[in-house]
């Protein structure tokens, strides 16, 4: 890693060589004699402190800040001065200098406030760039469900409070795999701790190995800046690594590498960087399989495996998509005015086996809300890419009563043959599961059992 840099502008050519030798040791040193020269160095390179001379002969160091602050307004600047006079101390502040020390002064001063620069400069280099990189989470941030599989996999995923173990949490596409991820991340109590999340899959893979490590200055063409890693800004927290499957061979080993001994260089460096940081991986793919093909390393797996949940498919766990839908409509009405859905495009929901599960029931129901002409939506507004495959809603669906003919039919008779209607319809839907239809009918089991003995459909 190179040295931090330090920019020494004074008119006196022996100070200047006293303090480089002083300094060489632990620091690069570039002079200037004068602030023109001074500039014409910042342009040419990065430099990360300034230390700059109060009275520069025909020149005005107090001016001098506001000449390189306009140029450089991120540029830390150190006043030196042959006097302590509060005004100038008070002037070579409000410009933007950062110290003021009175020569001569003790080498270990000057030491003490580099070193608490270079510190606040990188606190405020990982702070922009942790700042920068916060994914927000585009969906909603809570676990919305109401069956008993995701509530046993949330007792699963708080037992992991205070532990350090990694997690891979496995899924079909759109089952909310980084919301679970984040869920982990809170349980933990701490909002000191940061959660950075990368998509391996969405970043190109020249540009994913930066992404995680970071570079310095010069590392490969067009690196002009230092770009902090999201290993480094996941120090002391959780990175979540989504599409784990879909890393290229060569940079598994490196993230391996990283993982067994909690250390690493920025790409151009050679300053080794400590980090303690939880990953949290997700896949859709079968990692298993990759590694019988030699397509994921094996010991990588294990690495990230010490914690395996798996989140079920939507189609397997039905009972949360009238919940899930409701949420949806709740967030996706505009002025106020939730919008309702008819029973058959409630049934028409459910019925359909939602290949692309949460993130594509979210999907759907935004666009009902859309297209419904008004505060209700019924099957009429469902666009045929929506329901690609649902099963078909029949005549005989809850939705269309039994036909009235008055010459045959009693009150009693017609409501009996609607319920048996209902119910023989919502039994469909779920395979002849009478947990499952119940759960869907809003209703006790027995009370199904009961009903369905009076109408002789048992």
């Amino acid at each position: 890693m190179p040295r931090y840099k330090i920019l020494c502008i004074d008119d006196d050519r022996d100070f200047l060589i006293s303090l480089s030798l002083q300094l060489r040791d632990d620091y690069k040193v570039m002079t200037s004699e004068s602030i023109d020269q001074g500039l014409q160095k910042l342009k040419e390179g990065m430099v990360d402190l300034v230390i700059l001379d109060v009275n520069l002969g025909y020149e005005d160091g107090i001016e001098g800040i506001g000449r390189i602050k306009q140029q450089f307004p991120d540029l830390d600047i150190v006043m030196l001065s042959g006097n302590r006079d509060p005004k100038t101390v008070v002037n070579a502040i409000r410009e933007g200098a950062v110290d003021y020390l009175t020569k001569p002064f003790d080498t270990d001063a000057l030491t003490a406030i580099i070193e608490r620069e270079r510190k606040n400069k990188q606190i405020r280099e990982k702070y922009e760039a942790l700042v920068e990189t916060q994914n927000s989470c585009s969906e909603h941030s809570e676990i919305i469900f109401k069956s008993q599989a995701i509530q046993r996999l949330l007792n699963q995923a708080g037992q992991l409070v205070g532990h350090h173990a990694n997690v891979l949490i496995v899924g079909e596409t759109g089952t909310g795999k980084e919301l679970l991820a984040r869920y982990i991340h809170r349980q933990e109590g701490d909002s000191s701790r940061p959660f950075v999340a990368v998509n391996c899959a969405a970043i190109p893979e020249q540009l994913l190995e930066t992404e995680l490590f970071g570079s310095e200055v010069g590392a490969y063409t067009g690196a002009v800046k230092k770009r902090i890693g999201k290993f480094e800004l996941a120090d002391q927290g959780d990175i979540f690594l989504d599409e784990i499957g879909a890393l290229r061979l060569d940079l598994q080993a490196k993230i391996l590498r990283v993982l067994q001994n909690g250390e690493f260089c920025r790409l151009g460096g050679n300053e080794m960087i400590r980090v303690n940081f939880r990953v949290v991986a997700a896949t859709n793919e079968a990692l298993e399989e990759k590694v019988s093909r030699g397509e994921f390393r094996m010991d990588l797996y294990h690495r990230i495996r010490v914690i395996q949940l798996s989140l079920p498919s939507l189609r397997s766990r039905v009972e949360d998509i009238a919940v899930l839908t409701n949420y949806a409509l709740n967030k996706f009405s505009k002025d106020g005015v939730v919008k309702k859905m008819t029973h058959g495009a409630h049934a028409r929901l459910m019925a359909y086996h939602w290949p692309g599960n949460v993130r594509e029931l979210m999907n759907v129901v935004h666009s009902l809300t859309i297209l419904a002409p008004n505060d209700l939506i019924d099957e009429s507004v469902f666009p045929s890419w929506a329901m690609n495959g649902c099963s078909d809603i029949t005549e005989d669906s809850p939705e269309r009563l039994p036909p009235i003919d008055h010459t045959v039919c009693t009150l009693k008779e017609y409501v009996s043959r609607a319920e048996r209607s209902y119910i023989e319809h919502s039994l469909n839907l779920f395979s002849g599961d009478k947990s499952k239809t119940a759960r869907f009918m809003d209703v006790g089991r027995t009370t199904l059992y009961n009903k369905m003995k009076d109408l002789g459909m048992m």
